[in-house]
């Protein structure tokens, strides 16, 4: 791929929120034996452009890391004039080593540790998301997006095929330039909320779906802009509306290629099973990979299309984990825990992770649950300073992910939360400050 070069090609790299970093560089600039640099100063970032205290520790020189591109993830920008290209870059140290809390290299990780027991996770992400109208400087209040003939939306009219005709220009759009840039869509849908769309990305590889996914939010939000909106995948952005899930349907195949998922006579088997149990064990263990930041917690609330616990059952969508009526070969759980807002990477290797402990331990899951999850106790962690502090604790995370990736990632989540806890909200100035 290093021939037929775009003019202008974008390097990218995933910091720690799974926001897209790197630069721009002329096609023929590009040299496998001259590798572009960047600061490796981004995976300290935060989401306020703030750096976090590991800075100091990690990169006290504020030194440069090494772009590989990975040509398996490059596609067109077609939502840019001109002959401008993207690829996905795997990092290195100046030694050649990778960069071990680059998010892309956490997963990769994990999919090692698979790939060792010659077991091969297939993944299919659903992922949603908002159009609001655009943010301004005077007003920072968030607002469902107008459809056309600027009708407006009041909830009710999930899964309605005319629901989204009324955003059918900028959907249309999603889908061209999707199809241009060769991600993988497989169905659109009118979610629970007004001017809420969910995109289902097809089954495949864990890190071909996560750079798809992560490709896939930064084409969304162009094509927002470019229809005068603002395409937002914040976990919960309207108070009192369903929020912004990222949906992930897990198998696992053997080296023989045959899913060790696949139900029997409807209901799961051991490995299912296992997998289950480890995503009920460990998943509150990890639960600041798949909820990380502040606006995350505010998403699990009872009977608005979020799970408030990690019961399971079977075909039941008041669950945090369901397993999809299916034939029998395509046998499957979905964690439907994790908030739009997480990394995909982290999301997808945190899912991964507890699940194979799961599996390595042969661990039992509680009985599947037929009625109502949401009249279950809730067991989430309580908010993101909660969860951080359960990550760190977990030696069996902390080694399967390493030891330093967690500790940036805290760190970075511990800068975003100082950060928020100075600010002062609109609601205590509403109500404090004119009653008090």
């Amino acid at each position: 791929m290093s021939t037929n070069l775009p003019n202008e090609l974008e390097l990218l790299l995933p910091d720690m929120n799974g926001v897209p970093r790197g630069k721009t560089i002329a096609g023929t600039e590009y040299s496998e034996t001259n590798l572009p640099h960047l600061a490796e100063a981004i995976f300290f970032q935060t989401i306020t452009g703030g750096y976090s205290d590991a800075f100091v520790s990690y990169d006290p020189n504020d030194g440069d890391l090494l772009m590989k591109a990975d040509w398996s993830t490059y596609r067109s920008t077609p939502w840019k004039p001109g002959d401008v290209g993207q690829v996905i870059c795997e990092t290195q140290d100046k030694q050649g080593n990778p960069i071990p809390y680059d998010p892309r290299n956490v997963l990769k990780r994990v999919l090692s540790v698979y790939n060792d027991l010659e077991l091969f996770p297939v993944i299919a992400p659903e992922v949603e998301f908002y159009l609001l109208e655009p943010l301004t400087l005077e007003s920072r209040a968030l607002s469902p997006a107008l459809g056309t003939n600027n009708m407006a939306e009041f909830g009710g009219e999930a899964f309605s095929p005319d629901a989204l005709d009324k955003f059918a220009p900028i959907i249309q759009d999603i889908q061209r330039m999707c199809a241009d840039a060769q991600l993988s869509i497989s169905g659109v849908v009118h979610e629970m909320g007004p001017a809420q769309i969910e995109l289902n990305v097809g089954h495949g590889d864990p890190l071909d779906r996560a750079d798809q996914l992560f490709l896939l939010k930064r084409l969304v939000k162009a094509c927002a802009v470019k229809h005068g909106l603002l395409a937002s995948f914040m976990a919960k952005p309207l108070s009192g509306l369903p929020g912004n899930g990222l949906h992930l349907h897990c198998s696992v195949l053997n080296k023989d290629g045959d899913n060790i998922f696949a139900l029997k006579r409807k209901k799961a088997q051991p490995q299912l099973q296992q997998f289950i149990a480890g995503l009920q064990i460990y998943l509150p263990q990890a639960f600041a990979l798949i909820a990380p930041n502040v606006n995350s917690y505010k998403r699990f609330v009872p009977d608005l299309s979020a799970p408030i616990n990690l019961a399971w059952g079977y075909d039941n969508r008041t669950t945090g984990l369901r397993v999809p009526y299916s034939e029998p070969q395509a046998g499957r759980v979905e964690n439907r825990v994790s908030g739009a807002d997480a990394n995909p990477y982290l999301m997808i290797a945190a899912t991964l992770a507890c699940g194979l402990l799961g599996l390595r331990s042969s661990l039992s899951p509680t009985k599947p649950v037929a009625g109502d999850a949401f009249e279950l106790a809730a067991d989430f962690p309580e908010d993101l300073a909660d969860a951080l502090r359960t990550l760190e604790k977990s030696k069996v995370l902390v080694s399967l992910l390493g030891e330093s990736f967690v500790d940036v990632f805290a760190s970075v989540k511990r800068s975003e939360l100082r950060d928020f806890n100075k600010a002062i909200s609109p609601w205590e100035v509403g109500f404090l400050g004119s009653m008090l």
